[in-house]
């Protein structure tokens, strides 16, 4: 089964994992689906490997939930989804290092984005409480794993509680949220795995979600000033071929009695981890 028929499958419910699932299509209205972007992202249906893939939660109730696609460049563009915006800011000072072109050096073009819940339900449908997530999170694993197994990238990024559990309990990291959580101030948290295929490692981060309540409301109460010469010591260490990006990145967020200043550069100081790794995973393979 290619990956294209697999998606068609799992947008269907039609896989035997989603059978159980609360949050099938097959059994609730309302519930939202989404695919990575061809057009900016990796082009998966013509079957290449994936450079770096970057998980979130589940469609539910985001733009995604509307649109289908999986997308920081397009979803960006809706003016109320600051997860997309904040991420893609992110994107470009860290891993592009152009604040003008998330494309720039063609990084992009070998990303995927996916959820660890393929399918999200809306608010509304009273399926969003902890314990049905739960379950929906456990019948996706395989679905993730399946993605990661197609697409073989080098560079996986979970961003927070949900797709950080996923890499767990399909044994590509050997930690749980609530085991690193407490230990992001250095930068994010980072496993190697060499079990998965022959031929190469794959670098796991993991790091926070870039949702409006995450930066503002947890990372801004976390932040503290080691953070700034974290920033700093990295800057220097990486040594970047240009460092204009990052320049204009803090002096943007320069108001730290600001919270989202404070949570954007508390994220900063883990995605400058996660440029590395996907910039030197690329120019590996090229």
């Amino acid at each position: 089964m290619t990956i294209l028929q697999f998606l068609e499958q799992a947008e269907l419910g039609a896989l035997d994992t989603c059978k159980e699932c609360p949050w099938s299509p097959k059994r609730n209205t309302s519930i939202g689906f989404g695919v990575s972007c061809i057009e900016h992202g990796l082009d998966w249906t013509k079957e290449s490997l994936a450079n770096s893939m970057l998980i979130a939660q589940d469609p539910g109730d985001t733009t995604p939930h509307t649109t289908g696609r999986l997308c920081t460049v397009h979803n960006s563009k809706n003016q109320t989804d600051k997860t997309a915006q904040q991420n893609l800011e992110l994107w470009k000072t860290a891993v592009s290092l152009n604040a003008e072109n998330p494309e720039a050096s063609g990084y992009l073009k070998k990303h995927y984005w996916l959820n660890s819940i393929m399918h999200g339900a809306s608010a509304s449908t009273g399926l969003r409480d902890k314990a049905i997530m739960e379950t929906a999170r456990k019948n996706c694993s395989k679905v993730l794993e399946a993605q990661i197994r197609m697409l073989r990238p080098k560079v996986v990024i979970a961003t927070g509680t949900q797709p950080t559990n996923s890499l767990y309990d399909i044994g590509l990291i050997s930690q749980k949220w609530s085991n690193i959580r407490h230990d992001f101030s250095s930068g994010a948290y980072m496993e190697q795995n060499s079990s998965w295929f022959d031929d190469k490692s794959i670098s796991v981060y993991c790091t926070y979600h870039t949702s409006a309540k995450v930066v503002n409301q947890t990372l801004s109460q976390s932040y503290n000033f080691d953070i700034e010469k974290r920033i700093k010591n990295k800057i220097g260490a990486n040594k970047l071929e240009t460092q204009d990006s990052i320049i204009g990145f803090l002096s943007k967020y320069h108001d730290m009695s600001n919270a989202t200043h404070r949570g954007m550069r508390y994220l900063l100081n883990h995605w400058l981890d996660i440029g590395v790794g996907i910039r030197t995973a690329y120019k590996d393979a090229t």
